[in-house]
């Protein structure tokens, strides 16, 4: 038997008088946390763990510590869980489930990704290999299974009721976050797009609000014949292109249209149409500073021609796409 062992029998474990009522919110945050994690939300365990943090007795409540060290570890923060651990063995010298996190960390870190690059400098690649698997390694290694509430040898009749409860609220929470963010994601694409239609259109276009983009079609035909464009498309075009300056998060098609020929196939697009996308994508890009390669351009199908007339649907059409943050 190691010193450290025996020092470890014969040192008391701390005597204190247990309140019930931070024992009650002290179970509650663990079953939350617990609920959480096995959701697969770490970020929202740790705030759960951290839901007291004015009260020092629920936040340094040996369940609590624990749990917090095993969603620490889980999320490859071993530095911090192996400090929680520490303190809780601080406080609770015979602690089994702070010196088995412990002795895990240890080992960890004699056979994982840190070792296997010292013992491997020479094979770089495998090296970084074996590093960039350090969060799989780590998700398979800790587990976040909770312990009964300390100082109990059965579970209380209530606890497991308890901790259903808290499961479902959890569940409901993460449910309702989940449909908050989305809901946000979809107001700002939805100001995007709005501010978009407002600020490209010029005068000589219509522009047409989808679901997810925003088109700008030209109301009189901007190539005189096959791919040349006239002086008022040019001056179009280049109007356009100077509302389009800046915009980086901003994804452009340029699309291009033909005259429609009798007998013609309805689908499959044209060569003309493709030239005229590219020019029109050359006259944007040297209005805008935006680089060509910042366009995507393609032929438009026949049925899709913006206008009735041959000479109108001589054009392009231009669909812009705001790539909004998440």
């Amino acid at each position: 038997m190691t010193a450290t062992e025996l020092a470890r029998q014969t040192v008391p474990e701390p005597r204190t008088d247990r309140d019930p009522g931070t024992e009650l919110r002290a179970e509650l945050v663990v079953a939350r946390a617990a609920a959480a994690a096995r959701s697969g939300d770490l970020d929202a365990a740790l705030r759960e763990l951290d839901r007291y943090d004015d009260d020092p007795a629920v936040t340094r409540h040996r369940d609590v510590t624990d749990l917090r060290a095993r969603v620490h570890a889980q999320r490859g923060e071993l530095a911090e869980a192996e400090r929680c651990w520490r303190q809780l063995l601080d406080e609770h010298p015979r602690d089994e489930s702070a010196a088995a996190g412990l002795a895990r960390v240890r080992r960890f870190r004699r056979r994982g990704p840190a070792a296997a690059l010292g013992r491997a400098r020479h094979r770089l690649r495998p090296a970084v290999a074996v590093v960039l698997c350090a969060g799989a390694v780590t998700a398979a290694t800790w587990g976040l299974a909770t312990r009964l509430p300390s100082g109990t040898g059965e579970p209380r009749s209530d606890s497991a009721a308890v901790a259903r409860a808290a499961e479902q609220d959890v569940r409901q929470e993460l449910t309702e976050e989940r449909e908050r963010a989305a809901a946000e994601a979809e107001d700002r694409r939805t100001k995007a797009l709005d501010a978009l239609a407002l600020e490209v259109r010029t005068p000589g276009t219509r522009v047409e609000r989808h679901e997810d983009s925003v088109e700008v079609v030209f109301d009189q035909g901007l190539f005189s014949e096959a791919a040349e464009l006239t002086d008022t498309g040019a001056a179009r075009l280049a109007l356009l292109g100077e509302r389009l300056a800046g915009r980086q998060q901003l994804r452009v098609e340029v699309l291009g249209h033909i005259a429609q020929v009798p007998d013609a196939p309805a689908s499959g697009g044209s060569v003309t149409s493709l030239w005229r996308a590219m020019a029109a994508a050359r006259a944007l890009s040297d209005a805008s500073g935006r680089p060509l390669t910042g366009f995507s351009v393609a032929s438009a199908e026949q049925r899709d021609a913006p206008h009735d007339t041959d000479a109108a649907n001589r054009t392009v059409t231009v669909l812009l796409t705001p790539q909004t943050a998440p």
